[in-house]
């Protein structure tokens, strides 16, 4: 189910040079296609737990949170850290570590978002799912987007949401990871109600996935 538009909107040394994610993936490979479609301004500044998602999306995780910064390196915090745990030192170090990045064959979508270009990095995320393995590759298109929420950007926040509430992740807690990205981005949407109409869809998708599994 593709819930935004996509065009509508380990530590590494100085110049690692990495390969680029793959640019050519299969139809069924893609998000977009068919599918609802909600238009978020672009402008705007099997969960192993069995956690309910239309609990998760009413306010912040209710445990402490089980990693910080300092346990993973920042290639990883979009899957292991809530959006309310990246504060301005841990957005510093991840827009170093993005700057950082020299990829082989890199396409220009991948080019533009490793340089902050939010539409480019949620084309990028979008090309990656469904993500089956968590490989060097999705980690630096993930990073790459999950860095442009950090500057107020409320699309890049809903597909953050959406793409990792639809990750397995080893740790279980995708659906928390996936609803302090929702609710980061409610906070900074020029139009919050517009904001709320994908919350629907984000819940049937989540709910889908716990129901009949990743594959669908």
């Amino acid at each position: 189910m593709t819930i935004v538009n996509q065009m509508a909107v380990q530590d590494m040394n100085d110049n690692t040079m990495l390969p680029a994610p793959n640019a050519s993936h299969d139809d069924d490979r893609r998000v977009g296609g068919a599918g609802s479609l909600i238009a978020i301004d672009q402008q705007s500044p099997s969960n192993a737990c069995g956690h309910d998602p239309v609990r998760q999306i009413e306010g912040q995780p209710e445990r402490p949170w089980p990693f910080n910064a300092a346990d993973v390196v920042p290639l990883r915090w979009w899957r292991t850290l809530p959006s309310h745990a990246l504060g301005e030192s841990e957005q510093a170090v991840m827009l170093a570590t993005v700057e950082r990045i020299d990829v082989l064959h890199a396409g220009d979508n991948l080019k533009a978002a490793l340089a902050g270009d939010a539409a480019a990095a949620i084309d990028v995320a979008f090309s990656l799912m469904p993500i089956e393995e968590t490989t060097l590759a999705v980690d630096i298109g993930m990073t790459a987007l999950c860095h442009c929420p950090l500057s107020l950007d409320a699309a890049s926040a809903l597909v953050m949401a959406q793409v990792i509430g639809l990750t397995d992740l080893d740790h279980g807690l995708s659906i928390d990871l996936a609803m302090s990205w929702h609710r980061y981005g409610l906070r900074h949407a020029s139009d919050p109600r517009k904001f709320r109409e994908a919350e629907p869809l984000l819940l049937r998708a989540f709910q889908d996935r716990d129901r009949f599994g990743a594959s669908t």
